[in-house]
């Protein structure tokens, strides 16, 4: 019999999109982990003279800087390289933090019900309703412009999406005759979530996570836009400065918002595959 990897690689090896977000994923992973050894410059050196400089592939432009220089002669490539370190790497602390907090409460809400329940989705509810930007302000407003400090924003706001996918899925899994029976045999409930709940709940975690850090770095990307991050080294940062050479030096601000283009895609490609192939229902789901 056919196991679910093996079924999931087989569709893998047949999604044509997939395969076009895995790889574009794994090179931004290579990227970031390896940057100082690829990029070819200092993201942050001054070359004066050749500032405005164009890509290799219209006129005036050279090798040296692939992808052209900005305002004040820094290269393009390097610095979207380097900022794919800020950018990525934040989404993916925050996502984690989401990961580990909206999975705790998510668990203990469904599994143990009664007012435990009912407060966590009364705090879910109040943070639903506060604008993510608002309180992403506040937070810097007090913390300061830290890259820490936006993990924490991300963390906080993105956990309310897996807290309620996992309560909805523990409340449907702890009626499942498995768990009645360990409940019945007197497993601990630490047991039962470890051995029965969680296993279940990695699929649905996956693909949120997966869809999730795309939104994220959307988010990152943003909050750099207005230089509200901390750091000059990031997508969304080169977007803003870049934005009034529109007309004479569009690369400087196109190429970032390309990066952040196909990283989104990406990641939202390997999360539709996953939930398709995890759950080959959801696909032939009519709409309306």
């Amino acid at each position: 019999m056919e196991t679910g990897f093996a079924r999931i690689w087989q569709e893998f090896r047949g999604n044509r999109l997939a395969q076009f977000g895995a790889l574009f994923v794994t090179v931004l992973v290579v990227t970031v982990v390896f940057a100082s050894e690829i990029a070819p410059h200092d993201p942050t050196k001054f070359h004066l003279p050749e500032r405005n400089q164009p890509p290799v592939f219209l006129e005036g432009g050279d090798w040296v800087f692939p992808l052209g220089t900005d305002a004040h002669g820094r290269d393009v490539l390097s610095r979207i390289i380097y900022g794919a370190r800020t950018s990525l790497g934040t989404a993916a602390a925050g996502v984690t933090i989401a990961v580990i907090v909206g999975v705790t409460l998510g668990l203990i809400a469904g599994y143990f019900g009664g007012v435990l329940d009912t407060l966590i989705m009364r705090f879910v509810d109040i943070l639903l309703s506060i604008p993510l930007i608002l309180l992403a302000l506040l937070v810097i407003a007090v913390l300061g412009p830290k890259i820490i400090n936006i993990i924490l924003v991300m963390g906080a706001a993105g956990w309310i999406w897996h807290a309620r996918i996992v309560r909805g899925n523990v409340l449907r899994i702890r009626e499942e005759q498995f768990v009645l029976a360990a409940v019945n045999v007197g497993t601990s409930h630490f047991g039962i979530m470890r051995r029965h709940l969680l296993p279940n709940l990695l699929a649905p975690v996956l693909v949120t996570a997966t869809m999730q850090i795309g939104f994220m770095v959307i988010l990152e990307s943003g909050l750099s836009f207005f230089g509200i991050t901390g750091s000059s080294l990031s997508w969304g940062w080169d977007i803003s400065a870049g934005r009034k050479y529109l007309g004479t030096a569009w690369w400087i601000a196109s190429f970032p918002g390309f990066a952040i283009f196909f990283t989104v895609l990406s990641f939202n490609m390997i999360g539709d595959f996953l939930r398709d192939a995890i759950d080959p229902h959801s696909r032939h789901t009519p709409v309306g």
